[in-house]
């Protein structure tokens, strides 16, 4: 991944295949992301998903879009009865030890419906919660204001709004403190 023009004000960020793995073995769960950064500050989103012709598109202050109707996150207001996906397992456990052990305990229903489909299944309240623990700048920008406008939350794993996290968890927003009391 290459990057220019890092000190202007608008900046375009491009995931072309987010979910790579997905895509070489033929799992229609891979999309293209395309976020717009203008100082800074996340304010366009777009997730498509080719093999399953939806999109998701956002930005500031206008709301999320799911396939061009608005979307928006779940009101499951505790774990015990959420939907939660993510991306690997192993993952999970290897980056914070315990967590997945104190997951499967807590969790109404666990899915391995990852990467960037996994958070726009919680943007448009088919999931309650998304956990990636690897993540980049391309992989996040687009669904920070995809997952804001849509009414939740999408932060690393120490709680912070940002695109700079090298991890990310979305959620309907109600369930974020219960998440990050089990990653603590």
């Amino acid at each position: 991944m290459g990057e220019t023009g890092s000190q202007e004000s608008h900046r375009w960020i491009v995931d072309p295949i987010d979910g790579t793995r997905s895509f070489i073995h033929g799992v229609p769960l891979w999309g293209v992301l395309l976020g717009l950064e203008i100082d800074r500050e996340m304010v366009v989103g777009v997730c498509y998903m080719p093999a399953l012709d939806e999109m998701f598109a956002a930005a500031k202050g206008e709301g999320c879009h799911w396939n061009g109707r608005p979307c928006h996150v779940s009101r499951t207001s505790t774990l015990s009865r959420a939907m939660v996906c993510f991306t690997d397992a192993t993952d999970l456990e290897r980056r914070h030890p315990g967590f997945w052990s104190r997951l499967r305990t807590n969790a109404g229903t666990l899915r391995g419906f990852g990467d960037c489909y996994g958070h726009c299944l919680v943007a448009s309240g088919r999931a309650d919660a998304m956990l990636d623990p690897i993540m980049s700048i391309w992989d996040n920008a687009a669904l920070k204001p995809i997952m804001e406008e849509a009414g939740g939350s999408f932060t690393d794993w120490s709680g912070d709004a940002t695109i700079y996290g090298e991890c990310a968890i979305s959620t309907n927003g109600q369930l974020l403190p219960e998440l990050q009391e089990l990653i603590h």
